[in-house]
C-alpha cells in the first residue's frame, strides 16, 4: 500500500514539467510548493533504488507541451481528489517572462482551491489555439483580440477580466504603441509612408491589429501604406533591442533596418522598470494618452486579458476558479506581477468583434461571394430581375459596339473617298493651271527651240566654208544647254501635272520659290509685272511636300498678278479713279523669312485687293472670277495645313492683297533646330 502512494506521488511529481515551476520562480513560490518537489525526488530515488520503474521517465525538458489527457489520468485514478489544471497563457514576452509573471496566480488560485495543482504553459498564438482545439487546456489567458477569435470558434466560457493599475482600476488596458529612435525624423504616422515596420505578428492584437484599425480609421490602408512590414515573433522586446540597435554603424544592423517598431501599451514602460531600455531612447507617435493612464498609447484602449474556461474544465471548478480571481486583493503579489489591480467580471468584447469585422478578420464573418449567395437564395425574385438587367444591358451594349464598328468603318471609307477626291480636286486644279499658263509655256519654249534652230543654221554655213569640226564644239555646247534648258521646263510641267502620292522630303523653299518663278516670267514680262525675290535668316531644310508646294507658289502669284492686270485695266480704262502721284506699276513681293521657329512666305501684291470677305473668298468652289473654279485658295489652304501650317488671307497696307503660309519649323534628323 506505501508503495503504491509512493508511485501516485512520484507520478504526480514527474508531471510538473520541472522548468515551467522551477526556473525563474523558487523565490516566488511558497514552503508547499517546495516541500512537495523534495518529496518528489526523495521518492524517486527510493524506487529507482528498489528497481521499481522499468520504464523511461518523461521528457523534463520539453518547454511548453499541452499535456495530453493521457498524462493527467493516473493522477485522477490513483488519488481521485487530487487534480491537475492545465492553464494555457500568451507567452508575448517569452518564457522566462511568463512564467515571472503567471507563476505567483497559480500559487493563488492553489491555496484558494484545494488539492489542486494549477500548471502553467506559456505558449504561441498558434499553440494556444490548439491547445484549445485539442482539448488539452482547462483554461487560458490571452489578450482580447484572440480571446474573441478563439471564443467564436470553439466553446469557450470567460470567467474574468484584468483590471488595469494605470486606468483607475478600468478594465481597458490593451492597445498599440508606434515606437520610432528618439532621434527619427518622424513625427506621425503619416511619415512613415514607404517605410519599414517592425510588428511581432500579423495576428496580433495590441502588437499591430489595433493600428492597423486605427489607420484605417483615418483612411490609411496601413499595410500597402507602409514600404515593407517585419514580423520578428515573439518575445516582444526584441523589436525594441532591434529599433535601438541600428544606431549602431555595422552592415548587418542596416541590412535588418526598422523605422518604426509597434509595441503593446506599457510595454515601453515596462521595460524602463526592470532596467532593459533607456525610454529616452524612443519615442511614440500620435500619443493619445486617456487622463490617469501611465503609459503612451498611439490608439484607443480596449479590455484587459481575460481568462476562460474550455470544455475539459468542469463547471464546479471554473465557479472556483472565478470566485478565486475576484477575491484577489489589489496588492498580492499575483495581481502585482501580473501587472493588474486584480480581476473584475468579463467585460463585453463588442468592441473588439467591430474591430475584427472592420478588418474582414471576424471568425464568424463569411466572405463577400457567400454573403452575396445567400442573399441571391433569400431574394430570388429580386437577383432574376437584377440578372435580367444586366442580360439586357449588356444585350445594349454588344449592339452600341456593333453600331459604332460599323459606323467607324464607314467614316473611313467616307475619309478614304474624301481623300480620292481632294487629290482628284487638285490634280485638275493643276491641269487648269497649265491651260492657264499655256502662252507662257510656249513662249519659254520657243526661246530655246529658236535659239537651237539660229545655232544648227550656223554650223550648217560655218560647215559649207570648211570650217573644221572641232571649232563647232563651241556652238554644239550651246546647243547642249538650250536642249537642257527646254528639257527642265518641260519636266517642271510633267510634275506638275502628274498624279502622285504625297510624300514629304527635306527642301530648301527659296530653291522651290526660284524654280517655280519662271514658269510665269513670261506672263509677268507681258504685263511689265515687276517680281521681288527676298530671302532673309539662315536657309534650313524643310520635309515639303515639293509638288503642293508648287502649286501653292503658281496659285498665290497667279492671283497676285490677275489682281495687278485688273488694276491696270481699270486704271488704263477710266472706270475707276485712283488718286496717285506716280504712273501705276505693278508689283510682286515674295518674302521668305527662315525664323528660328517658324518658316514665313509671305506673297504681296499691288492689285485691286480683297473685294470680298476673306473668310467667303476660301470657300470652296466660290471665286470671284468669270471663268475660275474657286479652288485655288482652298487648295492652298489644305496644303499648308497638311504641313501643319496656317494660310491667311488679308489686304495689304497702301492697298493690293497679302497672302501669307506659315509653317512650323521640324527638327532636324539630329535633333537640331
Amino acid at each position: 500500500m506505501l508503495l503504491r502512494m509512493m508511485k501516485t506521488v512520484f507520478s504526480s511529481a514527474m508531471s510538473l514539467k520541472w522548468p515551467l515551476s522551477i526556473q525563474g520562480t523558487v523565490p516566488k513560490m511558497g514552503s508547499r510548493m517546495i516541500f512537495r518537489m523534495a518529496l518528489a525526488v526523495a521518492l524517486a530515488c527510493l524506487l529507482a533504488s528498489a528497481n521499481v520503474f522499468s520504464a523511461e521517465p518523461q521528457n523534463q525538458s520539453a518547454p511548453s507541451d499541452v499535456m495530453d489527457a493521457e498524462v493527467v489520468a493516473p493522477v485522477a485514478t490513483e488519488e481521485p481528489g487530487y487534480q491537475v489544471v492545465d492553464v494555457g497563457v500568451l507567452a508575448i514576452r517569452g518564457y522566462k517572462a511568463t512564467i515571472n509573471r503567471w507563476q505567483p496566480l497559480m500559487g493563488w488560485l492553489e491555496t484558494q482551491i484545494p488539492n489542486s495543482y494549477f500548471r502553467l504553459h506559456p505558449l504561441s498564438l498558434d499553440e494556444l489555439a490548439k491547445g484549445v482545439e485539442t482539448q488539452g487546456l482547462d483554461f487560458v489567458i490571452t489578450n482580447p483580440g484572440q480571446s474573441v477569435l478563439l471564443a467564436r470558434q470553439y466553446s469557450l466560457t470567460w470567467l474574468a477580466t484584468l483590471r488595469s493599475p494605470l486606468n483607475n482600476g478600468a478594465a481597458m488596458q490593451v492597445g498599440s504603441a508606434l515606437v520610432v529612435r528618439a532621434d527619427s525624423p518622424y513625427q506621425t504616422l503619416t511619415d512613415l509612408k514607404g517605410r519599414r515596420l517592425g510588428i511581432v505578428s500579423r495576428n496580433a492584437f495590441g502588437g499591430y491589429l489595433t493600428l492597423v484599425y486605427e489607420a484605417q480609421l483615418k483612411g490609411i490602408d496601413l499595410p500597402r501604406f507602409v514600404g515593407e512590414i517585419i514580423p520578428l515573433g515573439f518575445p516582444l522586446d526584441n523589436l525594441l533591442y532591434q529599433l535601438d540597435d541600428q544606431k549602431s554603424g555595422n552592415d548587418a544592423a542596416k541590412d535588418n533596418r526598422l523605422d518604426a517598431a509597434v509595441v503593446p501599451v506599457c510595454q515601453l514602460e515596462q521595460m524602463q522598470a526592470e532596467g532593459l531600455i533607456n525610454i529616452g531612447h524612443y519615442r511614440v507617435l500620435d500619443n493619445q494618452t486617456p487622463v490617469g493612464f501611465h503609459c503612451q498609447v498611439s490608439t484607443r484602449l480596449y479590455p484587459n486579458w481575460s481568462m476562460a474556461k474550455t470544455n475539459r474544465a468542469s463547471q464546479s471548478l471554473a465557479k472556483s476558479v472565478t470566485q478565486a480571481l475576484l477575491a484577489l486583493p489589489e496588492d498580492h503579489l499575483a495581481a502585482k506581477t501580473a501587472d493588474s489591480a486584480g480581476w473584475t467580471t468579463a467585460v463585453s468584447q463588442l468592441a473588439i468583434d467591430q474591430l475584427l469585422k472592420d478588418l474582414d478578420m471576424h471568425p464568424l464573418q463569411t466572405p463577400w461571394w457567400q454573403r452575396a449567395w445567400q442573399w441571391v437564395k433569400l431574394h430570388q425574385q429580386w437577383a432574376w430581375f437584377v440578372l435580367a438587367i444586366l442580360v439586357l444591358l449588356n444585350a445594349y451594349h454588344f449592339w452600341l459596339e456593333y453600331r459604332f464598328s460599323r459606323r467607324g468603318r464607314e467614316l473611313i471609307n467616307t475619309q478614304r473617298q474624301l481623300n480620292e477626291n481632294r487629290a482628284l480636286l487638285e490634280h485638275a486644279q493643276r491641269i487648269a493651271i497649265a491651260g492657264e499658263l499655256g502662252a507662257s509655256l510656249s513662249h519659254e519654249l520657243n526661246q530655246p527651240l529658236a535659239a537651237i534652230g539660229h545655232y544648227c543654221h550656223g554650223a550648217e554655213v560655218r560647215l559649207q566654208r570648211g570650217t573644221s569640226p572641232e571649232e563647232l564644239q563651241s556652238v554644239l555646247t550651246l546647243i547642249q544647254q538650250e536642249v537642257t534648258r527646254a528639257d527642265s521646263i518641260i519636266s517642271r510641267l510633267r510634275n506638275l501635272l502628274k498624279k502622285r502620292p504625297v510624300s514629304k522630303q527635306a527642301l530648301y523653299l527659296h530653291e522651290l520659290v526660284n524654280e517655280t518663278v519662271p514658269l510665269l516670267a513670261y506672263e509677268f514680262e507681258q504685263h511689265q509685272i515687276n517680281l521681288a525675290v527676298n530671302v532673309s535668316g539662315e536657309p534650313y531644310l524643310q520635309p515639303l511636300d515639293e509638288v503642293g508646294m508648287q502649286q501653292l507658289l503658281l496659285n498665290l502669284l497667279k492671283n497676285a498678278a490677275d489682281a495687278c492686270v485688273q488694276r491696270l485695266e481699270l486704271e488704263s480704262s477710266g472706270t475707276e479713279q485712283i488718286i496717285t502721284q506716280k504712273p501705276y506699276t505693278p508689283t510682286i513681293d515674295i518674302d521668305l523669312r527662315y525664323q528660328e521657329r517658324t518658316l514665313l512666305l509671305t506673297v504681296t501684291d499691288n492689285g485691286t485687293g480683297l473685294t470680298e470677305a476673306a473668310s467667303l473668298l476660301m470657300q470652296a468652289f466660290y471665286s470671284t472670277k468669270s471663268e475660275g473654279l474657286g479652288l485655288g485658295l482652298v487648295i492652298c489652304r489644305d496644303i499648308a495645313e497638311s504641313h501643319g501650317g496656317t494660310f491667311s488671307l488679308e489686304s495689304a497696307m497702301g492697298g493690293g492683297c497679302q497672302a501669307q503660309v506659315a509653317i512650323p519649323r521640324k527638327p532636324e534628323p539630329n535633333g537640331a533646330l
